[in-house]
């Protein structure tokens, strides 16, 4: 292995971003952390993969990067690296709104093979060797003593090294949660519920953590949660109640109590959402007399308490608009899987070609009618010249029909009906002659 040959290699991209390699032989520590929390917390996509720098081929994996910027600042014992990752997250910090940088960890292939196997994706492996060739690396730094080693039992510390160093306060930041990806979390919308079941908190402990680094209390919280339903409940169009729960994980006790806190404070009157009015057929044909008679759409709409949709749903934008029953469109599949052309099907059942495109469009694609149109699909309509060439070269020249439907580019079923036409046409001729002679000879 070559001499300047890392065995790993930290890079954090811009902004706030810094690059680092280790070497086992000044590093052990570093690099035994460091390649425990790849190996453990590497994202699945896009895993790992080869990267070939400086004639060396490493391993590289990407990690979320506030959790890895925090890990190295808390667990890794190198000075300069905690400094470098401590800038970074407070630069993070200042800019919020902005989506954090990515973060790569780079293991040589000489002195690791992780699992699953390293795969090939180009695409990123450009990506980070265009980075890593514009980075300025920077040494690990002075290697620590482990923020979680107590001090041996009998030695006596003094003052400085108590406040430096107390170990009540190292011992509940090892066993509590990670503020840190408590705070993450927190900013990519997660809610408080699974915040606490992932990191094994309290949701007070969460509302104080927010009130600590944001400012902003519990309540406050929660009245955005409240505003964000109200909005979606008297949203235009209209979502309904099971979209808003889906959307935002509540029940429907909390969205009603959310819509009502809103209405009080704001000294609004809350107005009981309108469903969508059914029509009877007996509206529908005394609508259909009053449009006939020149009654506007909007003195119907205003007379029904329906909006210009549901009268479109049942009316049609004009005179000779029917609705079209669902056992209608299934007959115009069926018949165009059968090989009926649009204007063939629209004739047959009495409605407009485009009603047909409309029908068919829906169900081409699926599968069944794939299938089904291998089968009946005799749509591919030869010229009369070919027609009688297919025909003359089964019934006369002995070519099997597999040979001729291949070469014409049709399918059994359609040569076999072209050579019943063929034939049919043949007995009636011959039918005809005779019918001729047997007049000739009776006159």
């Amino acid at each position: 292995m070559m001499a300047d040959a890392a065995d790993l290699v930290v890079l954090i991209a811009d902004p706030a971003g810094f690059s680092s390699e280790v070497f086992r032989i000044k590093h052990e520590v570093v690099l035994s952390e460091l390649l425990n929390e790849a190996l453990l917390h590497y994202m699945r996509d896009p895993g790992w993969f080869e990267v070939s720098f400086r004639e060396t081929r490493f391993y590289a994996c990407q990690l979320v990067t506030i959790p890895l910027l925090a890990f190295i600042k808390n667990r890794v014992p190198a000075r300069q690296l905690q400094a470098a990752a401590e800038r970074s997250l407070t630069q993070l910090r200042q800019y919020s709104d902005v989506a954090d940088p990515a973060a790569w960890i780079m293991v040589n292939a000489d002195f690791l093979a992780p699992l699953p196997r390293p795969g090939v994706n180009l695409w990123h492996a450009r990506k980070i060797k265009n980075s890593l060739e514009k980075a300025i690396f920077t040494e690990p730094g002075e290697i620590t003593h482990s923020k979680i080693k107590t001090a041996p039992v009998g030695t006596k510390s003094t003052t400085s090294a108590k406040k430096a160093n107390p170990p009540k306060q190292v011992l509940e930041e090892k066993d509590g949660p990670d503020a840190d990806k408590v705070m993450e979390r927190v900013m990519l919308g997660w809610r408080v519920r699974d915040i606490c079941e992932e990191q094994d908190c309290s949701e007070s402990y969460v509302y104080k953590l927010i009130k600590k680094r944001k400012g902003s209390s519990a309540m406050d919280y929660r009245w955005k949660q409240w505003e964000l339903i109200s909005r979606m409940y008297h949203a235009e169009p209209k979502m309904t109640i099971e979209e808003i729960e889906q959307t935002c994980g509540v029940s429907r006790a909390v969205i009603y109590h959310a819509v009502k806190k809103i209405a009080d404070r704001d000294g609004q009157k809350i107005i009981p959402r309108v469903h969508e009015r059914k029509l009877t057929p007996e509206d529908v044909e005394a609508i259909k007399v009053k449009l006939s008679q020149g009654i506007l759409r909007k003195h119907i709409l205003t007379e029904y308490s329906i909006t210009n949709d549901t009268l479109i749903k049942y009316v049609g934008t004009h005179e000779d608009y029917r609705v079209i029953s669902e056992e209608l469109k299934d007959y115009a599949v069926r018949l165009r899987v059968q090989g009926k052309t649009l204007q063939q099907t629209a004739d047959i059942l009495g409605v407009t070609v485009a009603t047909v495109k409309r029908a068919w469009s829906k169900k081409k694609d699926s599968p069944d009618i794939k299938e089904k149109r291998v089968k009946y699909d005799n749509r591919n309509v030869l010229s009369k010249r070919d027609r009688d060439q297919a025909v003359n070269a089964v019934l006369r020249d002995g070519h099997t029909r597999k040979q001729v439907y291949t070469q014409y580019g049709i399918n059994a079923l359609t040569l076999r009906r072209y050579i019943r036409d063929a034939l049919k046409r043949e007995t009636d001729a011959l039918r005809q002659d005779d019918n001729e002679k047997d007049e000739q000879g009776d006159a």
